[in-house]
């Protein structure tokens, strides 16, 4: 893969995550925009992840018959008129539909990037592609969210389709076209969900979303209603999150040659678990901007080592693999914010912590065994 083609992919990245990482800290400034309850609005939350989830199980079939390079632009070009759409949206029904299309083009540039970094890329040097791949993403989640303390929720998106429409226009000029449709394996998500290896790490991967979402989609309305912070707070609250994201995924090069991908991943989890169950305790809010320290680290050492897991799967099942990767994650977070809304609105914000803790403290414990037993039984 040449440093054109790099760059483009990392581009998708940063134009999706622009966005998109701004939903939790603006959702209560949108639901003033539109006159409607804040926990109502952090539906748009999942309109984004679900129809992501759902799309993304096209993407890997598709590269059966269409090159990777048309598949990428035409994604870009719909991502960028979707985001147009949502910015102007002048009803909160056209803000959920727009919303659900930026999610189904969003969807294609996640698992188009682990195929080739998969296929093209050599065996030590994709734990760094992907490192960067995903701290590239985090850095323009920083920005985006960093912006959202100043400027509307509109401008957010009107920037995030200005990035999209940038990436389909250099996707047409310099992506290599990656086609991998003369390769004579044949592609079966029936066949990669027989695999046991995948089916181990698709399972985790559902989880560690489910749970990240439930918590990490709602915490702008939290922190809005219990401490009545301005926009600007909000948006340096969740900024810390992302500071420790991009550094620790700039190093997953670093990190995926000293430890274990499913270590990586058991310490993400008890990271998550210990932010989770120290929001039962923290009375002050400033105390959040040292708590975040502990979420935004934990889920990027969580991504990373499932992430780096994926590329190392058997060649026969790692590009369907690919795209149900970002299929789950996204379906998994959209269901997990929908379980949160309804505990939360049951219970409230307190016991939804508790259950984020809990769960994710039991994945930390298993996940390094049980991928590291299916891993042996593979490679016997």
């Amino acid at each position: 893969m040449s440093n054109k083609s790099f760059l483009i992919f990392a581009l998708g990245f940063l134009s999706s995550s622009f966005g998109v990482a701004t939903l939790s800290p603006l959702v209560p400034a949108m639901a003033e925009t539109f006159g409607v309850d804040k926990l109502y609005m952090s539906h748009v939350s999942w309109y984004y992840m679900l129809p992501y989830g759902f799309f993304a199980l096209v993407w890997a079939p598709l590269t059966r018959v269409v090159d990777i390079k048309k598949i990428f632009s035409l994604s870009a070009l719909g991502f960028t008129l979707a985001s147009l759409v949502f910015s102007f949206s002048a009803t909160v029904g056209w803000a959920f539909a727009a919303e659900f299309c930026v999610g189904g083009f969003a969807c294609a540039f996640m698992p188009l990037s682990l195929i080739v970094i998969g296929k093209a890329v050599a065996k030590e040097n994709k734990g760094r592609y992907i490192g960067w791949l995903l701290g590239l993403s985090y850095v323009s989640s920083l920005c985006g969210v960093s912006l959202s303390g100043f400027l509307s929720w509109r401008q957010v998106y009107l920037i995030s389709a200005g990035l999209g429409f940038i990436t389909f226009v250099f996707s047409l000029l310099f992506l290599e076209k990656f086609d991998f449709r003369q390769e004579s394996f044949k592609i079966s998500y029936q066949e990669t969900l027989r695999d046991k290896q995948a089916v181990a790490l698709l399972v985790f991967i559902f989880l560690a979303s489910f749970f990240y979402h439930s918590l990490q989609q709602l915490l702008g309305v939290y922190l809005n209603e219990t401490y009545s912070l301005p926009q600007a707070s909000l948006s340096g609250i969740f900024a810390v999150s992302t500071i420790c994201s991009i550094i620790l995924q700039f190093s997953g090069g670093i990190l995926t040659r000293r430890f274990a991908n499913t270590q990586m991943a058991r310490a993400g989890f008890f990271l998550m678990s210990a932010f989770a169950g120290l929001l039962l305790l923290a009375g002050d809010w400033r105390w959040m901007f040292l708590l975040m320290i502990l979420w935004g680290s934990g889920w990027a050492l969580n991504h990373i080592g499932l992430s780096a897991y994926l590329t190392h799967l058997p060649d026969k099942v790692m590009r369907d693999a690919s795209s149900l990767n970002s299929a789950i994650r996204f379906s998994s977070g959209g269901l997990g914010v929908m379980s949160a809304n309804a505990i939360i609105s049951w219970l409230g914000f307190k016991t939804q912590f508790a259950v984020v803790a809990v769960s994710a403290a039991v994945l930390g414990l298993f996940v390094h065994k049980v991928l590291s037993e299916h891993k042996e039984q593979a490679v016997s």
